[in-house]
């Protein structure tokens, strides 16, 4: 249900409205590195599916919405001017399967409201593949960059190794990692540095198959960060 009702705030109108990204003339070091671990729990690429490989004619492409709780409410009103409880993003993804257990992922969103946008992509690599008494395992590794914001720029890197298991029509998983990110400040505040964040993520969902239809519900921890995923798409 908590899922459900944070991903209908991130796809109705996101969580900050157009100047939230917009810093006050004279934004903190302190209150930015706060943020910045935020904006990182946001900007990381979502799992939003099973270890299993897709195979070669294996296709899949669908949208997507995601919810990231901030932590550090406080350094962001000093920082933007306003409160900021959550930001959403609503976007597109898509992963073709290729020989070996290879998968290749890509995707495209924005938060509601603002110029942010976030481009993406994943190789997961699916070494044991899995079978009627035995779990799939694969491993991924992850790039998001996020542009078109004045006073901000970011990306990340993940890396992870997730397990799963279908059974009839729902495939529940799960997996753990790490996340390097960097916030860089624009150089119309030359008081603020770049800040670093690394953290460790714990994800879990389940994809539930209805024919074509593919609905994925997801849960991510990373860092203090609670993130609610969502996607709706079509598999082949």
């Amino acid at each position: 249900m908590r899922i459900a009702t944070a991903l209908t705030l991130a796809l109705a109108a996101g969580a900050v409205s157009a100047q939230d990204f917009g810093f006050t003339p004279a934004p903190a070091q302190a209150d930015f590195a706060s943020a910045s671990k935020d904006v990182i729990a946001v900007v990381s690429y979502k799992a939003l599916g099973p270890a299993e490989a897709g195979g070669v004619t294996g296709f899949s492409i669908g949208a997507y919405g995601s919810y990231t709780e901030v932590q550090n409410k406080d350094a962001w009103q000093r920082l933007v001017g306003e409160d900021v409880d959550g930001v959403g993003l609503v976007g597109v993804s898509a992963r073709k399967g290729l020989p070996f257990g290879i998968d290749l992922g890509a995707m495209y969103s924005q938060v509601p409201g603002t110029d942010a946008k976030l481009y993406g992509g994943e190789v997961r690599w699916t070494p044991f593949p899995g079978g009627v008494a035995t779990p799939a395992v694969a491993f991924r590794g992850t790039y998001t960059k996020l542009t078109g914001e004045d006073d901000l720029k970011a990306d990340a890197q993940t890396v992870d190794v997730s397990i799963s298991k279908g059974f009839l029509f729902v495939t529940p998983y799960a997996g753990i990692g790490y996340v390097w990110g960097t916030v860089n400040p624009s150089d119309n505040f030359p008081t603020l540095s770049t800040v670093d964040v690394d953290e460790a993520r714990f994800f879990a969902g389940a994809r539930v198959s209805l024919g074509f239809l593919e609905l994925t519900p997801e849960y991510e921890k990373l860092g203090d960060n609670d993130v609610f995923n969502l996607r709706l798409s079509i598999g082949f």
